[in-house]
């Protein structure tokens, strides 16, 4: 889904994949970025985007939930990698 211009160092047997999943576990899984994590969950995640009346309100909103969405994929894809 995203496609990596510069390598990220890691193990070199780890795909382009895994390398992105390990780089955004790496900055959301612990510390200040867990904390943005759920922030970002509890305003993305778990309410609507959709905006009676305000279809570019919404849009931006989709969006908004769409980075979301992809930080998260990649939380899972590493997750279920078992690291």
């Amino acid at each position: 889904m995203t496609k990596i211009s510069k390598p990220l160092s890691s193990n070199s047997q780890d795909s382009p994949t895994d390398r992105m999943a390990r780089a955004f576990s790496d900055t959301f899984k612990n510390g200040p970025g867990s904390v943005v994590f759920d922030f970002l969950e509890s305003q993305y995640n778990n309410t609507s985007s959709f905006v009676p009346g305000e279809p570019e309100t919404t849009a931006y909103n989709e969006g908004c939930r769409a980075v979301f969405l992809q930080i998260k994929h990649n939380l899972e894809h590493w997750k279920a990698k078992g690291r």
